[in-house]
């Protein structure tokens, strides 16, 4: 068994997560990480050979929380806390996968580089992900 530390509304949180395939146990709670960040979040325990943390970010950002703002209670921010320093990597690369979706890409023609054509008006939202190592979690 895995676990992953997820903030944000624990109803809209444990709605999201029970049932979900994989997940073994959803648990509310507070969560305190490294760099002085505490969180209200879930505890997912995880089977790693049923589901895997990339599955777990899709279904966090998609039902769980919005990413691209700043919540009106900071003990509710988007954040992902972790035990196993072997989920950093995941979690980096799904954060820019975040922060670059629905991001026109540069495109080469020949000789010619075109860069981004998204209007300023579109221009691209910053990603409010924080996350940290997990140094004390207490159960609700």
């Amino acid at each position: 068994m895995k676990e992953l530390y997820l903030a944000g509304k624990i109803a809209e949180l444990l709605a999201a997560f029970e049932g979900m395939k994989g997940v073994e146990e959803v648990v509310a709670g507070r969560a305190k990480a490294s760099g002085e960040l505490e969180v209200k979040c879930v505890r997912v325990q995880y089977n790693p050979k049923k589901t895997d943390i990339c599955e777990l970010l899709k279904t966090y950002f998609n039902e769980g929380v919005n990413p691209y703002i700043i919540a009106e209670d900071p003990l509710e921010q988007a954040a992902v806390i972790y035990k196993a320093a072997e989920d950093v990597p995941q979690i980096e690369y799904y954060a820019r996968f975040m922060q670059n979706r629905g991001a026109e890409p540069g495109a080469a023609l020949g000789n010619m580089i075109l860069n981004d054509t998204m209007p300023e008006e579109n221009e691209l939202r910053r990603v409010q992900i924080n996350y940290g190592r997990l140094q004390e979690f207490l159960a609700d």
